[in-house]
């Protein structure tokens, strides 16, 4: 009996201890106050890459450890690099004057990396890593579209732009729709729409000796990475463990981007 009472009485001990953990700000990790238009990813581990999907250099797959940081919800907009122009005099993209790509709410396209950079510098921030944008874009259960499998919303792509018009749009999306697509944590258009510059210069085989925590890509290099497909591709193209890669100095119709902001 008496056992049986100090059992129930650890046993209580124990879950009072872990209500205060977890209700109280004294004993709770908080969670930093987000930045306006921006997600909050927490530290921790999550499988980076593939090895039974797509390209060579999508793999091996791997765990890897990233810091917490913040990652804007939507791609950068027109809107957005608008008031960066305004603010700096930097010169218009490539395809400002396209009215199929121009409406102030479709994500900017027609910017180099070097764009990117400034613009993610002019807000203190920068532009992701590769192993930052895809945990934002799949989670940690090893999805590979931000939604889950390939064809869990259906056949109809109300969820990610892609090439064609089933999607209700035959060239860039505004950066808030596909709301169904979103990622684990929120984050829009992981898939699709544009093409997405990330920080790391890009290497075939970095995967296999790339380090386990925050790795960022190799010193050097000729490309950079660009992620997550665009308007012009098929579904199977916009695999979030898909990579892609071109000249820091290429403008393109689908490419675009979003920034990153780290947690000190």
């Amino acid at each position: 009996m008496r056992n049986s009472f100090c059992f129930f009485l650890l046993n209580f001990l124990l879950s009072r201890l872990f209500f205060l953990c977890v209700t109280n700000p004294v004993f709770a990790q908080t969670q930093p106050q987000t930045p306006e238009g921006m997600v909050y990813i927490p530290e921790g581990y999550f499988e980076m890459g593939s090895s039974t999907a797509g390209s060579e250099d999508e793999g091996p797959s791997h765990f890897v450890y990233t810091s917490s940081y913040y990652i804007d919800r939507f791609e950068v907009s027109n809107s957005d690099y608008e008031k960066f122009m305004l603010s700096t005099g930097h010169p218009q993209p490539k395809y400002w004057e396209d009215a199929r790509l121009n409406d102030p709410n479709s994500p900017v396209v027609g910017v180099s990396w070097s764009d990117a950079m400034s613009y993610a510098r002019w807000l203190k921030r920068r532009l992701p890593t590769e192993a930052e944008w895809e945990k934002a874009a799949r989670g940690t259960d090893g999805r590979l579209f931000p939604w889950g499998g390939k064809w869990d919303k259906g056949f109809f792509f109300y969820f990610v732009n892609i090439y064609g018009e089933s999607d209700n749009y035959s060239f860039t999306a505004p950066v808030d729709y596909y709301k169904s697509g979103m990622s684990p944590f929120g984050v829009f258009n992981m898939a699709g729409n544009v093409w997405e510059w990330c920080q790391d210069w890009y290497q075939k085989e970095y995967y296999r000796y790339s380090p386990e925590r925050n790795p960022d890509g190799p010193q050097t290099g000729r490309k950079k990475v660009l992620r997550g497909g665009s308007w012009a591709n098929e579904i199977e193209g916009v695999r979030v463990t898909r990579r892609a890669r071109n000249h820091p100095s290429m403008k393109n119709e689908i490419y675009g981007f979003r920034t990153v902001l780290p947690i000190q």
